[in-house]
Parts: structure tokens; C-alpha cells; sequence
């Protein structure tokens, strides 16, 4: 759920910051978010245009395949402290 999450923020903070809205995008914050959902990267290859459908299915996809990525990372951290060498 934490990975889906981080992209619902992310979506969220694209959306209030588009470019006709008066809020302008902080680059540091956007690097955060980008850190903390690699799958992101994939919106640069097809730059959907915010508020579009294309926009919300690539960014649901993009929300799954986050969620997945912290999911197997969790697993791997739980299974290494269950079993340490």
C-alpha cells in the first residue's frame, strides 16, 4: 500500500501544480518523489498530458509496478532478518 500511496501523492501534487494552475512545482520536491518511486521515469518516455486518460492509466500502471517494487522489497528485507548468515 505504501507504494501505491507515494504515487497517489505524486499524481496529486502533478495535478495542483500543472501548468495553468498559480502553484508553481518545487524541482526538490519532484526529486524526492522520484526517488521514492522509481516507476515514475516511465512518464518521461510518454508524457502524457495532465488530466487526460492516457495520464490516469499511465499513472495507474505506474502506481502498480511501485506498489509491486515495495512489496519485494519488504519480502526480501523480511525473509534476510528471518534468516541472517
Amino acid at each position: 500500500m505504501f507504494g501505491f500511496a507515494i504515487t497517489a501523492i505524486f499524481v496529486s501534487y502533478q495535478i495542483l501544480t500543472d501548468s495553468q494552475s498559480l502553484i508553481q512545482r518545487d524541482s526538490s520536491l519532484m526529486v524526492v518523489f522520484i526517488v521514492l518511486c522509481p516507476p515514475s521515469l516511465l512518464s518521461i518516455a510518454f508524457d502524457p498530458e495532465v488530466g487526460t486518460s492516457h495520464f490516469y492509466f499511465l499513472w495507474t500502471v505506474i502506481a502498480l509496478v511501485n506498489a509491486g517494487l515495495y512489496v519485494t522489497v519488504r519480502a526480501l528485507v523480511g525473509r534476510r532478518l528471518q534468516h541472517p548468515d
